[in-house]
């Protein structure tokens, strides 16, 4: 009973991780998608290309 409720436990804080690594990955890859749009002259209207032109890659 104790080492079933420790497993639970376990499994939901890893389950939370992997989802919060994956929206941190496909949010850099959304910027660098986007940053590069920028570098081609494209000009996005609401000025997230101010924002992209800080980023270190």
């Amino acid at each position: 009973m104790i080492l079933r409720r420790y497993r639970t436990r376990v499994l939901k804080k890893s389950t939370s991780l992997s989802i919060l690594v994956i929206l941190l990955l496909c949010l850099m890859l959304w910027l660098s998608a986007l940053n590069s749009f920028c570098d081609q002259g494209g000009d996005f209207f609401s000025g997230m290309c101010l924002v992209t032109k800080w980023m270190p890659w």
